[in-house]
């Protein structure tokens, strides 16, 4: 705890200088390369250059989750960077390396990506940004803290307050339940799916992308030793344990076990290596090991994965389908007992103000996601509205790039509340979604009523004219 204090110390503290007295993060030395130093002035150029074509009110309105208009929240993902990214933040910290050599760039790159510049912010959860190392959100603080704040809907101008104990299941009589009860009232269908996902990173190591390969070999063998064991299974409410999938496995042509993954709906984004751009952004992501030291753990009733090693040590994933669909308690409990069994088990990386530390920085915190898939055929007909109804109510929206019939609602918030407020909250929150829903699909039931009676009328009338 002490370590994790004094590591926040320095969040709190700014950093003066590059060359950083005591300084345990930072490289100590400027950025020497030219094009490297080159390429980073161009990523700004075109943030600052996006930032122009916003108003003030219009770049704050999804920061603040303020309920102004929904056309407001049309913002790109480097137009939002450029809120925090000022000419001043980024002169300061633009020649700052990490103590693993990481810069700005190895921060900003995946927003310079042509997919993230031409999609809206609310697609793109880590809203454009990485962190390659745990070093970084010291040596480049006076840009991440505040994004982070206004990325998990914290006041920008609050100070951070310590990141609570890990707590996923309610009391009852003094005693830590095991267990958390919700099911979203769908009688119209409308739930497709729930997904949750909890992530979390080895003390001792740094990130996969940073690993040596003894050092992935260790973290692959040392996770598996305590998930494929009995007491694991047990936990999870289940007698025997289940499967382990190599990332090679997976990623070779027809491969059964990707194709089950796939349909279960706990297979993650992979980039495709074969094609050149996706190959350099696999490197950037997952390092030059890929996909060596990497895999996954699929549960013998097939509806819970654990990813090793794929850009963060752990990703436990859990989800619902058929006639559970709706059953987010059922999800949320599974992903809950894995992990806090885990922590039994294992010491991850954790802050005493962020919670525990990730790659991808809107799972800091708790490292949770909670996402139902959901149709809705009324509402996503003005989907700018439907956008800022989410919006407000703590919940990103995110389109099926290969379905226009469904969204997914995936909670903002993970650093600062125990897990079972968020997991309340969420669940309020998508309950609200479903009742518009509802009560548009009404509305209109009623107004379709109205009009056929009105139709019948005009014929029996005619009718009644003619004799």
């Amino acid at each position: 705890m002490a370590a994790n204090r004094e590591f926040f110390n320095e969040i709190i503290n700014n950093i003066d200088d590059i060359f950083v007295p005591d300084d345990l993060h930072s490289a100590r030395r400027e950025l020497k390369d030219g094009e490297i130093a080159r390429t980073l002035e161009r990523c700004f150029s075109v943030i600052a250059e996006s930032g122009k074509l916003l108003s003030g009110s219009t770049a704050s309105a999804l920061s603040h989750r303020k309920p102004l208009s929904a056309s407001s929240l049309q913002l790109s993902v480097t137009s939002y960077l450029s809120r925090f990214l000022k000419r001043a933040v980024y002169e300061r910290i633009k020649l700052r390396q990490t103590r693993l050599d990481h810069n700005l760039f190895d921060v900003l790159w995946p927003a310079m990506r042509k997919t993230s510049k031409l999609r809206h912010l609310e697609e793109d959860i880590n809203c454009g940004i990485i962190a390659p190392d745990f070093d970084v959100f010291v040596v480049f603080q006076e840009f991440l803290v505040p994004f982070l704040k206004d990325m998990h809907c914290l006041s920008i101008d609050a100070d951070f307050k310590p990141h609570p104990r890990l707590a996923y299941f309610p009391m009852d009589n003094g005693e830590r339940l095991n267990a958390a009860a919700f099911v979203f009232d769908d009688e119209s269908l409308l739930v497709t799916r729930c997904v949750v996902e909890v992530s979390r990173n080895l003390d001792q190591l740094e990130l996969p992308l940073n690993l040596t390969i003894g050092q992935i070999e260790h973290a692959e063998r040392i996770m598996m030793s305590k998930i494929f064991t009995a007491n694991f299974a047990e936990a999870i409410g289940e007698t025997e344990s289940g499967n382990y999938y190599t990332l090679t496995e997976l990623l070779e042509p027809d491969s059964e076990p990707a194709k089950l993954l796939t349909s279960m709906g706990l297979m993650i984004p992979l980039l495709d290596t074969n094609d050149l751009v996706q190959a350099a952004e696999s490197t950037a992501f997952n390092g030059a090991l890929w996909p060596y030291g990497r895999g996954v753990y699929m549960n013998s009733a097939h509806n819970m994965a654990v990813w090793l090693n794929v850009q963060e040590h752990l990703r436990i994933i859990s989800v619902t389908s058929g006639k559970d669909a709706p059953d987010m308690g059922a999800a949320y409990t599974r992903v809950g007992n894995a992990i806090s069994y885990l922590e039994t088990q294992l010491h991850f990386k954790e802050s005493y103000l962020l919670g525990y530390l990730q790659s991808r920085p809107a799972y800091l915190g708790s490292g949770l996601k909670m996402t139902t898939i959901v149709k809705l055929p009324n509402l996503m007909k003005e989907m700018d509205n439907l956008r800022h109804l989410c919006s407000v109510r703590g919940l990103s929206l995110v389109t099926n790039r290969l379905s226009k019939l469904t969204v997914r609602l995936i909670n903002m918030q993970s650093m600062g509340v125990v897990e079972y407020v968020l997991f309340q909250d969420y669940c309020t929150a998508v309950t609200n979604i479903l009742s518009l829903e509802k009560d548009m699909s009404l509305t209109n039931s009623k107004h379709i009523a109205t009009m056929l009676v009105k139709i019948f009328k005009r014929k029996k009338n005619s009718i009644i004219d003619r004799n």
